[in-house]
């Protein structure tokens, strides 16, 4: 065990954070003796397995779909329907849990028989989320027998109201995941799938949206076979395993927990696709983002296939990704693929400077002093502030709403800026009065321990004026409300996240498997069973070890990642690659000569045909370094204060408030400064300087670096 039981940094996106987490070691719950290998061994009895099958992932073991509350019904809709030959419309969700679950609907319901099936996705700023009245008068158009919703309607009163009061009658089923409003109060609907309804005795309560709809899609197909619908019409049963790499991806790219039946649908997706099976437009987005899909692992949904599939919702149109999934010949799925990877870069782009903007509204406002903390900048995308709040979540380890401006909001705000930058008082009064009523939206992100559902729930009913529209999970919502509101809003939030959270909360802390491991757990033939035994992911996560580690040498990759060969320190005999992204901020390493880490096995196999074992670093830090920038800070933070004494006592003024920027002068955000006009950076190079200063009387390594990158 370690004296030092500390690390800095949150997971993929490592900070130089002073602070230090403590480490937690999982703890067995059970005792049984499952594997030959103990780090294995461990490992599962960590994850609450209690016997070796329950790792053998075989569609036989599926819970029942009967058990779905409602499930006959829909189904004996579903066929009155079949029989009428109605036209359908799925009203999908513009994420990648959206874009897979309209997919199976699509595909499942034509191979069930249905001739009309139409699809529409509703815009994130002229329809917002889910089935609302707006959406429902878009699909109107298409004069629908039946609307079936995927991935929302949960939370749609007005929307399942609107259906209901449509000239031409139209059916409504609804399939959800998301929890229900508070009280379990539900929507109208003929019909309504979703295992988090009350009542509903379904166990695995983490199905994703996509994984209700293929449910409802395997109930189907075997109620048509209890009628002898396909005796009937003279066809074979249809397969629907198909569908199955569908499920698996929307499955992990919503990130809902991968209990056993859960891990099942993703074993079965990723065995097709590396049997060579997969859909063509999984294979596209594999080919375009330089993974081979025979060597397929879970986290390549999430980190490689569902960012490209989510970028046409983000940046788009969703019916993008979904016309990708759904194609039927590879060079078009490959077309559409190369411009969802192209979408994806450019997301990068806006996120990376939507979350520059966000850190410096942190540090100017000192927004870390808060509990919970929101905050908005109307020229941010909204189609990536959910992905810039889980950045910045990192960051600060607190409940995070990152918002903007709504379709009316966009709208009027420029009309205010031209009639201000006019100077008719009266006019511009009235134009700021209309931009106060408009609304804003946004994305929360949260921290183990706080469910941001409950939090909005809290709020809504002691202030039912604030908030518009919300709805979401334990770790994730959306939100809006009006602008007018928005001041208020982040004082009831933090006042609300304050009631339940602690300072050890707000600290966090690291899970490991196993502290302190020795180089008999670091080889390529446990990476390589490792990687077979998944599916690992949220809730289930692959096995994470911990070890103190000797720098041998380093090098910078694309100024934000470092690779590294490195020691254990106690067997320095023995090197090994390392790898750790986006942990380098300003030109900065966070390690000296040596580090502790936690991290997991991971196969490196470039060039192509090639494997060797990298250890993949999640969380890094070098005690030594950490305490030497806690000095440092102290010190700077002690100049500057004596610095503010002196100015007061003269009469100076040291700060005022940055002016206002015209949106027209605003790019991405904030106005971008120069490094030496930069608080951050000042900051930063202050620490630099002074930690060089306390390194000369010490012999420091030689490292091996990018030129243009210093080691601190």
């Amino acid at each position: 065990m370690f004296n030092n039981e500390y690390l800095v940094g949150p997971g993929r996106q490592t900070t130089m954070s002073i602070q230090l987490k403590p480490i937690i070691e999982r703890k067995p719950q059970v005792e049984a003796y499952l594997h030959h290998h103990p780090v294995i061994n461990r490992v599962l009895q960590n994850r609450g397995v209690s016997a070796i099958d329950e790792m053998e992932y075989s569609l036989s073991k599926l819970v029942d779909p009967w058990l779905m509350k409602n499930m006959e019904d829909a189904c004996k809709l579903l066929h009155q329907e079949l029989l009428a030959g109605s036209k359908v419309v799925i009203v999908g969700d513009f994420d990648c849990d959206g874009a897979t679950s309209t997919s199976i609907a699509v595909e499942g319901l034509k191979a069930l028989g249905f001739k009309d099936v139409h699809f529409i996705i509703p815009d994130r700023v002229i329809h917002g989320y889910g089935l609302t009245p707006s959406i429902v008068k878009l699909a109107a158009e298409l004069e629908p027998d039946l609307i079936v919703t995927v991935d929302n309607g949960i939370a749609s009163f007005d929307g399942a109201r609107a259906v209901a009061e449509l000239e031409r009658p139209c059916k409504l089923l609804i399939t959800d995941h998301h929890l229900p409003a508070d009280g379990g109060q539900l929507p109208t609907a003929d019909c309504i799938i979703n295992p988090n309804q009350t009542g509903c005795p379904f166990p695995s309560k983490d199905l994703a949206g996509c994984g209700v709809m293929f449910y409802t899609i395997m109930a189907f197909r075997g109620y048509l076979r209890k009628v002898g619908y396909f005796e009937q019409m003279g066809i074979d049963q249809p397969n629907i395993m198909p569908l199955i790499d569908l499920v698996a991806l929307g499955t992990v790219a919503d990130v809902v927990p991968l209990d056993f039946n859960n891990r099942i649908l993703v074993d079965a997706g990723i065995k097709r696709i590396r049997a060579g099976h997969g859909r063509h437009g999984i294979m596209a987005i594999l080919e375009v983002a330089n993974k081979n899909p025979a060597k397929l692992v879970a986290s390549d949904f999430g980190f490689a296939v569902g960012p490209r599939i989510n970028a046409a919702g983000r940046l788009e149109d969703m019916t993008q990704g979904i016309n990708c999934l759904l194609s039927l010949d590879y060079d078009e799925a490959l077309e559409m693929a190369t411009r969802l990877d192209d979408l994806n870069k450019q997301r990068r782009d806006i996120e990376a400077d939507h979350v520059f903007d966000a850190n410096m509204l942190i540090d100017q406002f000192k927004l870390r002093e808060r509990k919970g903390v929101v905050i908005h900048d109307p020229s941010w995308h909204p189609g990536v502030v959910g992905i810039v709040a889980s950045r910045i979540k990192e960051r600060i380890n607190r409940p995070i709403i990152c918002m903007t401006d709504a379709g009316s909001a966009q709208e009027q705000r420029p009309i205010y800026e031209r009639i201000a930058s006019e100077g008719d008082a009266k006019a511009t009064a009235e134009a700021y009065q209309l931009l106060l009523e408009s609304e804003v939206k946004g994305s929360a992100r949260s921290i183990e321990g706080v469910h941001l559902k409950h939090v909005l729930d809290h709020i809504s009913k002691k202030h039912p004026e604030i908030l518009t529209k919300f709805g979401g999970h334990a770790m994730a919502a959306g939100l809006s409300l009006k602008f007018k509101d928005l001041e208020r809003f982040k004082q009831l939030f933090d006042e609300e996240i304050a009631l339940g959270v602690t300072d050890e909360m707000l600290l966090g802390s690291i899970e490991v498997d196993i502290k302190n491991v020795g180089p008999e757990a670091l080889s390529l033939e446990l990476a390589r069973e490792i990687r077979e035994m998944g599916p690992w992911g949220q809730k289930f996560p692959e096995p994470t070890l911990h070890g103190r580690f000797k720098v041998i040498n380093t090098r910078v990759l694309k100024e934000k990642h470092l690779k590294l060969t490195v020691s254990l320190e106690d067997d320095p005999l023995k090197k090994f690659d390392a790898i750790c992204f986006n942990c380098i901020e300003d030109g900065e390493l966070p390690i000296g000569d040596s580090f502790e880490a936690a991290f997991v096995l991971d196969i490196n196999e470039y060039p192509p045909g090639n494997e060797k074992l990298q250890l993949m670093l999640r969380e890094i830090q070098d005690p030594v370094l950490a305490k030497q920038k806690a000095l440092v800070a102290e010190k700077i933070a002690s100049v500057r204060e004596e610095t503010r004494k002196d100015s007061a006592l003269n009469g100076t003024v040291i700060k005022q408030d940055a002016p206002v920027q015209p949106r027209e002068a605003r790019i991405n955000g904030l106005p971008k400064m120069e490094r030496d006009s930069n608080p951050v950076s000042r900051l930063s190079d202050d620490m630099r300087d002074i930690i060089k200063q306390m390194k000369e009387n010490t012999e420091p390594k030689k490292h091996s670096i990018d030129e243009g990158i210093a080691p601190f």
